[in-house]
């Protein structure tokens, strides 16, 4: 996966570019009535969702990759003759690409509770952007795994004391692994 959120898949011979930042997946939200976790979900389990749900993520998805919009949907048009499960497989690839971003660094995630269908809370993402300052078109044009290490920035600059995603997780493991079920430490103390 990349830091932007883009991956690069064939569709009908030729190598497109596939990415939905924020403003895109926002735009498939409202498309589907479905947030782009629980669609990749819905994709992966192979239940409850649409053909144009799949051809709404490819088409958003191009046109977030850089074709210009009317190429977009002159390709998402001609779907309809193509073999479904691999153009599924497609639509999960980018959804995931979106959603994760890079795997060589961890960051925060943004807050925001997921709502009905796994909708997503949009209204946190601008608010973060607000309090630092970020334009709007700018958070709609970033991956979430950008706006993610934006927010991680932001917060430790605010406060560099505050511990790393990674010191919190070797925390909790030091904590889970030095307490027995009978919620004493290793020594024997009550902890």
């Amino acid at each position: 996966m990349s830091r932007d959120g883009h991956i690069d898949l064939a569709l009908e011979d030729t190598t497109h570019r596939f990415r939905l930042a924020i403003g895109d997946l926002e735009a498939l939200q409202e498309a589907t009535g479905s947030g782009p976790a629980a669609l990749l979900h819905r994709f992966h389990a192979g239940r409850r969702y649409r053909f144009q749900d799949v051809r709404d993520v490819l088409r958003l998805g191009l046109i977030g990759g850089g074709t210009p919009v009317p190429d977009a949907h002159a390709i998402a048009r001609r779907l309809d003759g193509l073999p479904c499960i691999p153009l599924i497989a497609k639509a999960a690839l980018v959804l995931a690409a979106a959603l994760e971003g890079s795997e060589e660094e961890r960051v925060g995630r943004p807050a925001g509770a997921a709502g009905p269908e796994g909708r997503l809370a949009f209204a946190a993402f601008y608010g973060a952007a607000a309090a630092m300052g970020l334009p709007a078109a700018d958070l709609r044009a970033m991956s979430l795994w950008q706006l993610a290490a934006y927010i991680d920035g932001f917060n430790r600059a605010r406060d560099p004391d505050a511990p790393t995603p990674q010191e919190e997780d070797a925390l909790w493991a030091w904590l889970q692994g030095g307490l027995h079920e009978d919620g004493l430490d290793e020594d024997g103390s009550p902890a």
